[in-house]
């Protein structure tokens, strides 16, 4: 048989080339500044937030991210000692619940023209949490301010410590609470100063912090008490059992921490009807699924504000909700997204959508378990949806803004 000569071979089977464009050039030197950009942010997390007292040092690094990016908005009136806030029908009924925590609200401190003030109080009375708290702890109108900065703490001490546990790194973990200290609900807890999201919140992440039913039981119920979103979102307290606790041997922990969540909803609701009837306090429904808040929530809220709530950390749910379906495990994925529409839907109903929103934090952490084993690429992943966060941040919000206050 006749060998085909090279040069025919060479002619016939021409070695494919690689066009280089200026575009192509351009893209592997963003693709390059962008990696190195990323390594640098790890390195940084690397150094400073790893050793002894991690987690204290994530916690004041998440503090200090998320005063800088969203600036309390409050400054001005804490300088001028609040003269103005005190005034405000919230902080008029807040501090009268303090006084009084198991009174019904006087009717002139409800009759106010403030529409969001007045549908907040008319749910107030059965929110005993934060009155007791304040008159345990003999803290006034200044109650939310001071519980709620406190509440940031410890959450972002528990959110380092629980995402350690999730991703089996600790710089990863710095890089996701820093992440979400420059969102919505990262900041929130220093720019509430009427509602005391921060501890439902801090009661919420307790629920799923403990490894004992009893304290899971105790900190859900009164965490109930804080706010009534917070049932809502027991389904995802729930479902973080199954995604943490998914080991062989933890099945009888798992079983026994959702019979606590459900068992503590339970007496939620028996209580709340004694109490209703026992000391005449009441619940309205004022400002609830109106004709007007129906069409803000499901028109000018979407996209925009929802994903401000926690910019580009959404993008967590996403990558977990991904994944289960590309391994068809299609029971599991109904679960996941069923779990989340139950405690994000109080939001699409209500005057405040933002901080009802954020009460389906857990569901980050809960996604944080899809990143389990692959520990360079959750750190860049990390990185990326840290770096994303802060350049989101819009610098009218942020710590610049004293700049124009001091004009």
């Amino acid at each position: 048989m006749i060998q085909p000569s090279s040069s025919f071979s060479t002619t016939a089977n021409p070695k494919p080339t690689v066009e280089v464009t200026p575009f192509s050039v351009t893209k592997e030197l963003l693709i390059d500044r962008i990696d190195a950009l990323l390594q640098a942010v790890i390195r940084l997390a690397q150094g400073y937030f790893g050793g002894n007292f991690a987690y204290l040092k994530i916690t004041v690094g998440t503090v200090l991210i998320s005063l800088l990016t969203v600036f309390p908005f409050y400054y001005k009136d804490l300088h001028n000692g609040m003269s103005g806030e005190l005034h405000h029908p919230s902080a008029l009924a807040l501090s009268y619940k303090v006084q009084h925590p198991l009174s019904p609200i006087p009717s002139s401190i409800k009759d106010t023209p403030y529409v969001g003030a007045a549908s907040h109080i008319d749910k107030l009375e059965l929110r005993l949490t934060l009155p007791i708290l304040g008159w345990l702890s003999g803290t006034g109108v200044w109650t939310v301010i001071i519980w709620n900065h406190f509440s940031a703490l410890v959450v972002f001490f528990l959110l380092a410590h629980l995402a350690n546990q999730a991703v089996g790194d600790l710089v990863s973990s710095a890089l996701f609470v820093l992440g979400v200290g420059a969102t919505f609900f990262g900041s929130w807890f220093f720019n509430d100063i009427y509602f005391g999201d921060g501890v439902a919140y801090l009661f919420l992440l307790l629920s799923v912090a403990s490894r004992y039913p009893a304290l899971s039981f105790c900190s859900f119920l009164v965490a109930a008490f804080c706010d009534e979103r917070c049932v809502a979102a027991g389904p995802l307290l729930c479902l973080y059992f199954f995604v943490s606790h998914r080991q062989d041997g933890e099945k009888a922990l798992r079983l026994k921490q959702c019979i606590a969540i459900v068992a503590a909803a339970g007496a939620w609701m028996l209580l709340r009807i004694w109490l209703a009837g026992a000391l005449h306090l009441v619940t309205g429904t004022s400002q609830l699924m109106t004709r007007e808040i129906l069409i803000n929530n499901f028109g000018k809220n979407l996209p925009g504000t929802f994903l401000g709530v926690f910019k580009a950390s959404w993008t967590l749910p996403v990558v977990g909700l991904f994944s289960l379906v590309s391994r068809r495990k299609w029971a599991s994925s109904w679960l996941f997204l069923g779990a989340f529409s139950l405690a994000a839907a109080p939001a699409f109903v209500v005057y405040d959508f933002e901080r009802s929103l954020s009460y389906t934090f857990v569901v980050l952490l809960i996604s944080l378990h899809f990143l389990w084993g692959d520990k360079k690429a959750s750190r860049k992943y990390l990185a990326a949806v840290l770096v994303a966060n802060l350049l989101l941040t819009s610098p009218l919000y942020s710590v610049l803004r004293i700049g124009q206050w001091l004009l």
